[in-house]
């Protein structure tokens, strides 16, 4: 039988070909892994973290699904909120939020452009022949999109960066009368 001792001391001559003998160890299941996912089972997972965390913003999300083990772009994420209809409501302490949507589809657009105009819009400008509507932080997508949804025939597009976007319309006459109608649909 040998000893530690022995086992060492002739180690010393093969320069360390011994070391201590450690118990294996079980593998570790780590959420850092990061594993494939269909288009269904992300939006299921986009469903579960917007109801149980407060989202105000696609970044927000991406980071969040990043968290758990879900890479995803944030035009996909955008594309997703999209589809499931996701929509910016206010938290009780005035903070923006995604909430999965309660309402029957078809609903009029105009309502819901009115709602989130009222909401988040904070200005409505012309310059040349676009209209600049001004919006809280991480709200002007929504908005904008609601406004494309309106399809109305003056409008040429929708431009939305962060907190501003711009409805392109076909000249300055046409983006006077796009304000006033905004402007209508903001204040009712």
């Amino acid at each position: 039988m040998y000893s530690m001792h022995s086992l060492c001391a002739a180690g010393a001559a093969t320069a360390g070909a011994y070391a201590p003998v450690r118990p294996k160890e079980e593998p570790v299941a780590r959420t850092t892994k990061r594993v494939p996912m269909s288009k269904a089972e992300r939006q299921r997972l986009i469903q579960t973290v917007v109801q149980q965390r407060d989202i105000a913003t696609q970044r927000e999300l991406v980071h969040s699904l990043s968290a758990l083990g879900c890479d995803v772009t944030q035009a996909t994420v955008s594309r997703d909120i999209r589809e499931l209809d996701l929509q910016k409501v206010r938290t009780h302490l005035g903070r923006a939020k995604y909430v999965l949507s309660s309402r029957e589809r078809p609903k009029d657009p105009e309502q819901a452009a009115r709602h989130v105009l009222h909401d988040f819009a904070r200005s409505v400008l012309v310059a040349q022949h676009t209209v600049v509507v001004r919006c809280e932080i991480g709200t002007a997508s929504t908005v904008a999109r609601q406004i494309d949804n309106l399809n109305h025939t003056d409008i040429v597009g929708t431009l939305a960066g962060d907190d501003t976007f711009v409805v392109i319309v076909a000249d300055v006459e046409t983006a006077h009368e796009m304000k006033r109608y905004l402007d209508r649909l903001r204040e009712a």
